[in-house]
């Protein structure tokens, strides 16, 4: 049961990773199809992650009614509103497009996770990396995908469609063994939900994620720029340096789970904080090549575990769901004030001073690292039929 529900969830998470994967690359025909300036193309980012932010704080109403039928509809849903940026006349258009997919992708990406910290508990075992490993592995594949459209000329709304269609297909027979979530809604308390919203765990964890956007999109987003401006390199090696960023942060995902078996949660997190503040104080030293590539490698290493381990935290600080909206809200948020403050920087200093923005994130997860707990295992009220019977066979 649990190894084909934990095969479902993967795919959740590869169908989504190609879908965001397969947006990115595309936005300079996008632009130039639609006579766009670069502002403006910002300000329809700036509409995905507002619709990412309320995505996530609506799934929150719908996780006590379970995940798996809403995970199952979101998919497709979330193929059809790939397509829609591809049907943009203006920027209008655009901006409604990129709203869409991001109230898709947040509300998919709360219940994912529910979904993932659930099959933890089950298993009495870290997996949350292992499920963020093939989110990697999907935009790796949405983009290599959608960077060969381009060279060959290919439209956005041509490919757009033809992802849409081999996602939504290829994926509906495996979503049919995804997990529920009603098993953690079980055991909230009247007037819970409000009280988590001033836990200072749930902040502590919040704070987390939202550092950790701006650490892993701060190093990630402005690579390329990096090693081109200051590593003086051509945009050929430039663009390389962030395919060896996320792959850098895919192979860590893959194994990282084992790394948080024998150690814990607090243990990783806080060595991939530090790990990510060695990179970017090493591209911030000696920002030639050999130096910026290995230290935006060392980024990707480390913030590769921050995030998944901040969201299962979050889906463990209460059963009704609030905890992790309340967690992926602010990693979003992160998301929207990173490149503003970077960016600020970059104009008023130099790109090179504006890293330390990323850097100060990553030392402060180091220091909060002690709020991620481990996933407590499933007792009492909690506990489903399902679980139950598991149980009992663990202990025959």
């Amino acid at each position: 049961m649990i190894g084909r529900q934990r095969s479902a969830v993967s795919v959740a998470f590869l169908a989504f990773g190609i879908v965001g994967g397969s947006i990115v690359p595309r936005l300079p025909a996008l632009r130039d199809h639609l006579h766009l300036t670069d502002a403006q193309v910002g300000y329809a980012l700036l509409f995905f992650a507002v619709g990412a932010v309320a995505g996530a704080t609506a799934a929150r109403f719908v996780l006590a009614r379970g995940a798996r039928s809403f995970v199952r509809a979101g998919t497709p849903a979330l193929c059809v509103a790939l397509v829609t940026p591809g049907l943009a006349g203006n920027l209008a258009g655009l901006m409604g497009g990129f709203l869409l997919i991001g109230v898709c992708s947040g509300f998919l990406d709360v219940l994912e996770n529910a979904q993932g910290a659930e099959l933890e508990r089950l298993a009495a075992r870290p997996l949350i990396n292992g499920f963020h490993a093939f989110w990697s592995l999907g935009a790796i594949i949405g983009s290599v995908v959608a960077g060969l459209a381009a060279y060959f000329g290919i439209a956005p709304l041509a490919q757009f469609a033809a992802a849409a269609v081999t996602v939504a297909a290829a994926t509906a027979w495996f979503l049919r063994e995804l997990p529920d979530t009603r098993s953690g809604a079980a055991g909230t308390t009247p007037g819970g939900a409000r009280r988590l919203w001033l836990s200072g765990a749930v902040v502590a964890v919040a704070a987390i994620a939202f550092s950790g956007f701006i650490v892993e999109g701060g190093s990630a987003d402005w690579s390329t720029l990096y090693l081109r401006d200051l590593s003086h390199v051509n945009a050929g090696i430039a663009a390389a340096g962030y395919a060896a960023f996320s792959l850098a942060a895919m192979l860590t995902r893959f194994r990282a789970d084992l790394l948080t078996a024998r150690t814990s949660p607090v243990v990783v997190a806080r060595l991939g904080a530090v790990v990510a503040a060695c990179g970017l104080a090493l591209a911030i030293a000696y920002p030639a090549l050999a130096g910026a590539a290995i230290g935006f490698a060392l980024v990707g290493v480390g913030t590769a575990v921050i995030l998944p381990l901040a969201f299962a935290a979050g889906a463990n600080l209460g059963a009704s769901g609030t905890a992790l909206a309340v967690v992926m809200t602010s990693g979003y948020a992160g998301s929207i004030v990173g490149p503003v403050l970077i960016g600020d920087a970059a104009d008023r200093f130099s790109l090179r001073v504006a890293m330390l923005i990323p850097l100060a994130g990553a030392i402060g997860i180091a220091m909060l690292a002690g709020s991620l707990r481990p996933a407590p295992a499933l007792t009492g009220s909690e506990a489903s039929p399902v679980h139950e019977d598991q149980a009992r066979s663990r202990k025959g």
